[in-house]
């Protein structure tokens, strides 16, 4: 007998080109198909954050808050209310002292021989300077109207606002406001009380929102901050009548 002359079959261990295709073919599919499904997820959670109006946000200091996504030039309501707030009662609000201490206020120099309050001389930095503004002007104003005792502390004054309008937006980053008022001049020790009617139109304007100052920044730069985070500018003060 003849032995058969086949040669015995092998195990392969290389896949032939044949068998390689199809898997590469099966592989990308795959491959493209989570590529696909990730960009899908991703597409989505961008959506879900373009859509979100309002986002809450922790700050370095540990105080927390909820922001909301607003034209660069748009104030709400309360934010220009407050600000006319904030200086009528600087400008007008006289104790005698520096604000945080118990140091008799000298007040500060303004030329030609006159002198504010230092809290009015803050205030002054809520209004529009320069070419266009009238910062130096309401200044001198101010100080005709401040009494020379106020810097010996004789003489204290207070704001009363009795009425405080809605802004009406009169442009984009524009808005006016009226105020009634009244300022309440105090002579010490035991003198007379004098009432001074405050009525007035004020327009402001959205300025650029400074940068918060440094850890280490001195207390003049923190105290404009505190008056300028608003970004807010009185560019006009007007009397105002009231019905």
């Amino acid at each position: 007998m003849f032995k058969s002359l086949d040669k015995p079959k092998q195990n392969r261990i290389f896949l032939e080109s044949k068998d390689i295709l199809p898997l590469c073919f099966v592989g990308l599919t795959a491959f493209t198909s989570l590529t696909f499904l990730f960009t899908l997820f991703v597409s989505f959670k961008v959506s879900q954050l373009a859509a979100r109006k309002t986002t809450f946000v922790q700050m370095v200091n540990g105080k927390t808050m909820v922001v909301s996504e607003q034209d660069y030039l748009y104030r709400q309501p309360e934010v220009v209310k407050e600000v006319v707030r904030q200086w009528a009662d600087l400008t007008f609000n006289w104790d005698g002292v520096i604000p945080g201490t118990k140091e008799l206020d000298k007040g500060r120099d303004i030329g030609k021989g006159k002198r504010v309050t230092t809290n009015t001389y803050f205030a002054s930095f809520l209004i529009e300077s320069g070419p266009q503004g009238f910062r130096g002007a309401a200044l001198q104003a101010l100080a005709d109207i401040t009494p020379s005792r106020v810097f010996s502390g004789q003489v204290r004054s207070k704001v009363i606002i009795s009425y405080l309008s809605a802004p009406r937006q009169t442009r984009i980053g524009e808005w006016e406001i009226d105020m009634v008022a009244t300022r309440v001049l105090v002579s010490l020790p035991g003198g007379v009380d004098e009432e001074i009617p405050f009525n007035r139109t004020f327009t402001l304007k959205a300025v650029d929102i400074p940068s918060p100052p440094a850890a280490d920044a001195s207390a003049l730069e923190q105290q404009l901050y505190q008056i300028r985070k608003a970004g807010l500018e009185i560019t006009k003060i007007t009397e105002f009548t009231p019905n």
